[in-house]
């Protein structure tokens, strides 16, 4: 997948591979085993007649057993912190990526937070501020990645593909896909998405066959960011960066996939161009749609 990432709430760019890289991937197996022991060591544990000392008790016996204490991006430091604790620095040894609350919440192996109500083993109690480490904000809210606060701002045209391309999916496989890479990309394309889905082609379009699209069409696009040294006329000073092209009144869909694009629009001509972009992918997808009847 190529595109280049850019979150218009947050800024800075996040490198989106690197974003996903940054978490380990243990191994199904692995993780199997945790959820498991976590289950089995609160259900002996949690008392909800005394929620915040029985889930203090059972956070330490966690730790105790696994080895590793739980550290939460937010606590990385401060560009962590004003990221939303999306990027985390490197792991420093006895500490894992995900809280001690993550396990199976019910007989049938479902993965949840052990200390949500609505879960199984928390017997409708809410313990997750208790154990939390912002008391009174939401535990879940602070320490959640970015890839799953973009999910909430895919339209429904996006979330076409991400069901297609998940559908089947164990939990542990749908997990790393619901906070990836994926998700930053379908939100980069989703100007995109919403035009093929009004031309009904995205029902039968296979995840391959779009990346392939995606792909080409950034390869090709007219508008990318100048070679300065080859085209000394065009300074980067008539440029627009992604904070211009943000404070433009076009659909924020659209802004996002210009700057995934790479796009740099010269100030003095921007309509032009934009009527240039914009026949660029309409050309780009009637294309598509000859290709694909």
């Amino acid at each position: 997948m190529r595109f280049k990432n850019f979150n218009p709430l947050k800024d800075p760019k996040i490198d989106a591979s690197q974003y996903e890289d940054s978490f380990p991937d243990v191994g199904k197996e692995e993780m199997e085993r945790r959820f498991s022991d976590r289950r089995r060591l609160f259900l002996e544990i949690f008392d909800p007649g005394q929620p915040r000392r029985s889930l203090s008790r059972y956070m330490h016996a966690a730790q105790e057993s696994e080895g590793y204490k739980f550290r939460h991006g937010a606590s990385a430091g401060p560009v962590t912190s004003f990221l939303g604790g999306s990027v985390p620095k490197r792991l420093q040894k006895g500490e894992l990526p995900e809280c001690q609350l993550l396990g199976f919440v019910d007989g049938r192996v479902k993965v949840g937070c052990l200390a949500h109500p609505l879960a199984e083993t928390s017997q409708g109690y809410d313990g997750r501020d208790l154990v939390g480490f912002f008391h009174h904000t939401g535990c879940c809210r602070n320490v959640g990645c970015e890839a799953s606060e973009e999910f909430k701002f895919l339209t429904p045209s996006a979330l076409k593909v991400f069901d297609k391309a998940v559908d089947g999916m164990s939990w542990y496989d749908y997990s790393r896909h619901a906070v990836s890479v994926f998700v930053y990309y379908l939100r980069s394309f989703d100007h995109l998405l919403q035009k093929l889905d009004e031309r009904r082609l995205l029902e039968a379009l296979t995840l391959p066959r779009l990346v392939e699209f995606t792909n080409a069409l950034c390869d090709a696009w007219p508008l990318k960011k100048p070679d300065w040294k080859e085209h000394p006329s065009s300074p980067a000073s008539n440029s627009m960066d992604s904070m211009d092209m943000l404070l433009t009144g076009i659909p924020l869909a659209e802004k996002i996939l210009y700057i995934a694009l790479d796009s740099r629009f010269p100030r003095d001509r921007f309509a032009s161009h934009l009527r240039q972009a914009r026949d660029h992918v309409e050309g780009c997808i009637e294309a598509f749609a000859r290709g694909a009847a």
